[in-house]
């Protein structure tokens, strides 16, 4: 059964009364809820799935649907436009063409071509984080920290002389552009396999002679290393659990016709064409063994698209079967224009485009082809993603600020140097210690989904929830969200104090929660870092040990904290954590440690990023006794720098009580 915490969060992306009454200044379009009457089957992690809505080009029309599958309701339920409505503020709401949508973490990012952007949301709600300017945009792929976009570059224009693509390396954090690097003409989809980045080059642009070529990226040096010569005119690009990527050409409409090629690794390692096989294949959807496609083909003689469903076994490489379903409802689809499989279930919905300028349909078919429902969607209906509960911010969205669980205010921000100070978030020159704590505040108060930087060694944050937080015996009490993955942990070592005094401030004792790593960590540690407007920040510790924090070409700000450089120095203390990268050729792996640090595991692992007050130590490595705690202390315990990545710095993301339901009888001003 699914955790009731993550479907409770799904149901924010159709319950907008609360968003609504602090936007009465925008026009509020809702979304439309469409009932499909047939029973929610609940099991799994699927919670949902977005649709996105391409809408013909020139019209503005892009939208975006969801279809909640969490179980809540009895009934499945649609919701089509729900973008307009979680984000009345925006102007022309998503833009021209949706070409791609796609989640990483706990955000969704869509590819809006013809407006050349990448719109980024939050998966649980749907409200917007930020976008980045791609022009001629076409899909997106992720590793490690980044997203590549792949860019036609020149304008839509079929006339104009074309110019050769790009893919666009962004940073997940940011959204900042860090890198570039050209490959074919008119590059559409992606896929990688190990530390490679395959690209389908189309030469849409350059009919009819069209580019017939997969660029091969190093994703180490970001530099294409050559090109495999496939088919003409290709499209889509997917990589098996085999490693094999499996790429779609869609012939040059005149005489020569689609194909299906299959790439493989030869004895040296090569990535190489394996074979093909004679199948149009307009979109396609990998699921084990099984690869499920739907073609349309422009039948010259007949003048007219021909239709074709198939399932192909992607590890013998051939045809399973022509006859995808057998209901009349898919033969009826008129222009058939997207198709996604539950992976756990095999159950698979298509989207219908109809004429292209009006509403088009999602139908759903179980496993065997039987036909089950149908619904309206949005203008050309195209591409889809499922939303997961490992995809679910973990802070819920509070419609009652006193039962919230999450943080209420930031009360100290102090960053030690880094990559990403003064953008996460941003900060000008005249910004204050004051005004920085309210953009703090901004992006972490209730469930906000932002994020802050802590630096280099040593930078800090504290923060209070709307309580205090009880210490229950045996349980873990409060978590902290960062925005760690596997081979990306940047731990940071969590304090806590209960406010005595009764004054509101975070000055009372402070004591660290001690963690896996707490007998390797060198205690007593203090660092000082000295401003070099635009420079490397050069740094000396009470160990004798000095470094710098180096500067890189992908952030180009300054990294000592702008609202602080008149103090010239800055000097932290604290215990500094063992470093965690190893390094493997080009790139570094960061290893999270057993439990206890902040930014340590994925958010999706709840216990890996939660915190026992009961881990309470003084200054002297002594247990100490605590009922509740009134302020939560992050700082960054890791001081190394990983070559061309930089500096590890901790981020924070959100904290969550875990017992907001237990009364304590604090004394601190905080509360009253």
């Amino acid at each position: 059964m699914i955790n009731r915490k993550f479907t409770a969060l799904v149901l924010t992306l159709v319950v907008a009364l609360t968003f609504s009454s602090c936007r009465e200044d925008h026009l509020i379009v809702y979304a439309e809820d469409t009932d499909t009457g047939k029973e929610a089957v609940t099991g799994g992690d699927i919670v949902g799935m977005y649709v996105l809505n391409e809408g013909n080009m020139g019209s503005n029309k892009c939208t975006l649907d969801f279809l909640d599958l969490s179980g809540q309701s009895p009934t499945v339920h649609y919701h089509r436009n729900i973008y307009s409505e979680r984000n009345p503020s925006v102007v022309k709401e998503l833009g021209d063409v949706g070409n791609d949508i796609q989640i990483y973490g706990s955000r969704m990012w869509m590819v809006i071509n013809c407006s050349d952007k990448v719109e980024v949301v939050r998966a649980d709600n749907c409200q917007r984080i930020g976008q980045v300017n791609i022009p001629n945009c076409r899909n997106v792929v992720f590793h490690d920290r980044y997203a590549y976009v792949s860019s036609y570059v020149g304008p839509v224009d079929l006339q104009a002389e074309a110019q050769i693509g790009m893919v666009y390396q962004v940073d997940t954090l940011s959204l900042e552009i860090v890198n570039t690097v050209q490959v074919g003409y008119q590059p559409e989809e992606m896929a990688i396999v190990g530390d490679r980045l395959y690209v389908a080059n189309s030469g849409g642009y350059i009919a009819p002679v069209y580019d017939h070529t997969v660029s091969v990226v190093n994703l180490n040096t970001f530099r294409e290393e050559r090109k495999i010569d496939v088919g003409v005119n290709l499209h889509r690009c997917r990589a098996d659990k085999y490693g094999q990527l499996w790429v779609s050409s869609r012939g040059n409409y005149d005489g020569q016709g689609a194909r299906l090629y299959w790439l493989e690794r030869d004895a040296q390692g090569t990535m190489q064409v394996g074979g093909s096989l004679p199948h149009a294949v307009s979109d396609l959807c990998i699921v084990g063994d099984s690869l499920y496609f739907y073609g349309t083909e422009w039948n010259q003689t007949e003048q007219r698209n021909t239709v074709s469903f198939g399932i192909v076994n992607v590890r013998t490489h051939q045809l399973v079967t022509d006859r995808l379903t057998a209901a009349p409802e898919a033969a009826a689809m008129r222009m058939p224009y997207g198709i996604i499989v539950n992976p756990r279930d095999r159950d698979f919905y298509l989207m219908d485009a109809k004429n292209y300028v009006s509403s088009g349909e999602l139908l759903h078919f179980f496993s065997d082809g039987t036909f089950d429902w149908k619904v309206t969607t949005g203008d050309i209906p195209a591409h889809a993603v499922f939303v997961t509960s490992s995809a679910i911010n973990p802070q819920p969205l509070p419609t009652d600020p006193q039962n919230s669980n999450t943080i209420l205010a930031v009360d100290e921000y102090v960053p030690a140097p880094g990559q990403f100070v003064n953008t996460l978030p941003e900060a000008t020159p005249s910004d204050t210690r004051e005004s920085m704590l309210r953009k703090c505040t901004e992006r972490l108060a209730d469930g906000a989904g932002g994020m802050v930087t802590l630096g280099g060694w040593g930078g800090y944050l504290t923060f209070h929830f709307h309580r205090p937080v009880a210490n229950v015996e045996g349980q873990l009490d409060f978590a902290v969200w960062g925005n760690a993955f596997n081979g990306n942990a940047e731990p940071g070592i969590v304090m806590v104090s209960t406010d005595t005094n009764g004054n509101g401030h975070p000055d009372d004792p402070w004591y660290e929660l001690k963690g896996s790593e707490y007998g390797r960590a060198t205690h007593d540690y203090q660092a000082t870092y000295t401003y070099q407007p635009m420079q490397p920040i050069p740094w000396t510790d009470n160990q004798g040990g000095t470094g710098i924090v180096p500067r890189n070409t992908f952030h180009q700000q300054e990294y000592f904290p702008l609202w602080l450089t008149d103090e010239g120095q800055l000097t932290f203390h604290g215990s500094r954590l063992p470093d965690n990268a190893t390094q493997s050729n080009d790139s570094y792996i960061l290893s999270a440690f057993d439990y206890g640090y902040a930014d340590n595991h994925p958010n999706s692992n709840r216990e890996g990023c939660s915190f026992d007050i009961g881990w309470a130590i003084d200054d002297k490595g002594n247990s100490v006794r605590l009922t509740h705690i009134d302020f939560v202390r992050v700082y960054n315990g890791i001081n190394q720098v990983c070559g061309s990545i930089g500096e590890t710095s901790t981020e924070v993301s959100g904290a969550e009580d875990l017992h907001p339901n237990h009364t304590i009888d604090s004394n601190s001003a905080l509360y009253k």
